[in-house]
């Protein structure tokens, strides 16, 4: 047939193509599965196969090539034996089994023994190298288990759960020891420590602490921070020694903001110096649960011993207001009350009350109102005496005598208004 003439039987078979697509003189043409179901043979009919093939796909190596696995002993001595065979060579102790196995898909296996005969220096794995290096690519995967009959336990112990407590793996360094992980390094255990006999840093982007408890021992903290934030959800308690606090920035302030009570209670002295103003606002409202019980007055300050270290002094370079809106100002004293103008006199006797002042006098009003001439005033100055009044003046001794003397000049009595009336038992005029 020349190239590019048509198979015209190929033709004609692909136009008799049965409903799957078969051509004529295929397995099942112009069949239903129904009817190659029942064609089928059921599994009773099947013939058994007596030689079953079993070929690996890897090699091309059967069952029997498997099975024999022909073994050649190389060296065959005492205790010690080499040999090889389908999968590698092996180095090995004849008792015990362990030893050196090299295998032809490439790994190499060392097995250690148990020791044998009770010997607890056994089974170890113990690498000595003088100048040399061992170099490892690809992950490593370690399984450590404590025994309390290994060599670096001193006694043995047959308690349950004993080797929680005991050496599983220990490391001595000479030189430093460093140890570079791209990803992250977890480390689990009962309890950590770490023991530096110089200096322990810590150095990371973020430093996150989340345990139950934190307790330190530490001879000298010193701590430079940025900024600090602190939140504490139940309580805190400080006892210290001395307790100092600078801040010499024109901006630094320090403010404490709460809903609740502030306790300071010192055996000491107390001293506080303001550059600036102290200003003290008093709400006198009650919040929560009253720390202070007896709430009769919004500031109560008592001084509770005698003498000179029980006196209060409020001395001021300016004027001192004392003034209350609604009520009424009340001096209580068990001596004397004074009160002097420039402090040019001593204190006051007992049972005193006296108001002293300077050159310009003493004055006492009692306010009716804009203008003193309204008012009721007496004003004592070193020119005299003056009581005035807007309604009346009255004097009177209830056991002795009132005495009006003038000794350098007349005594004049002057009611243009009204009458002028003497009531007595006797009336003497010299």
């Amino acid at each position: 047939m020349a190239e590019g003439d048509l198979d015209l039987g190929k033709v004609a078979d692909e136009y008799q193509l049965d409903a799957q697509g078969r051509r004529p003189g295929e397995e099942g043409y112009n069949q239903t599965k129904v009817d190659q179901a029942i064609d089928t043979d059921l599994a009773k009919d099947n013939e058994e196969i007596v030689n079953e093939e079993n070929v690996n796909e890897e090699d091309n190596s059967t069952a029997e090539e498997n099975v024999d696995s022909k073994l050649t002993i190389l060296v065959n001595g005492e205790t010690v034996q080499i040999s090889e065979d389908f999968t590698g060579t092996h180095l090995m102790n004849k008792d015990e089994g362990h030893g050196l196995h090299i295998q032809k898909n490439g790994d190499i296996i060392i097995l250690s023994g148990s020791g044998g005969k009770g010997n607890t220096c056994g089974g170890r794995l113990l690498i000595n190298t003088k100048n040399g290096q061992i170099t490892k690519s690809g992950p490593i995967t370690e399984e450590v288990n404590a025994s309390s009959k290994s060599a670096t336990e001193n006694d043995s112990s047959t308690t349950e759960g004993a080797a929680n407590s005991q050496v599983a793996y220990s490391g001595s360094f000479s030189g430093d020891h460093e140890v570079e992980i791209q990803g992250t390094k977890y480390v689990k255990a009962r309890d950590i420590v770490l023991d530096a006999t110089d200096t322990l840093t810590l150095r990371g982007a973020k430093v996150i602490v989340e345990v139950d408890e934190w307790i330190e021992h530490t001879g000298m903290k010193k701590s430079t921070v940025d900024s600090e934030e602190e939140e504490v959800t139940s309580q805190r308690t400080s006892e210290v020694k001395e307790d100092t606090s600078k801040q010499y920035s024109k901006r630094a302030s320090k403010n404490t903001v709460g809903t609740g009570h502030i306790n300071e209670n010192v055996q000491g002295d107390y001293q506080m110096k303001v550059a600036g103003i102290y200003n003290l606002q008093i709400q006198g409202d009650t919040v929560g649960v009253p720390l202070i019980k007896t709430r009769n007055f919004g500031l109560n300050i008592g001084l509770n011993k005698k003498g000179l270290t029980g006196g209060a002094r409020l001395n001021a370079s300016g004027m001192i207001d004392i003034s209350t809106n609604s009520d009424n100002i009340i001096l209580n004293s068990g001596k004397g009350i004074g009160i002097d103008a420039y402090a040019v006199d001593d204190p006051p006797k007992n049972g005193e009350v006296r108001v002293s002042g300077s050159t310009e006098g003493v004055k006492m009003i009692s306010w009716s109102g804009a203008t003193e001439s309204n008012s009721t005033y007496v004003e004592a100055t070193e020119d005299g005496l003056k009581v005035y009044a807007k309604e009346k003046v009255e004097i009177e001794a209830k056991s002795d005598d009132v005495k009006i003397k003038s000794t350098a000049g007349d005594v004049t009595v002057d009611a243009p208004a009204g009458n002028f009336d003497v009531t007595a038992l006797k009336i003497y005029l010299n």
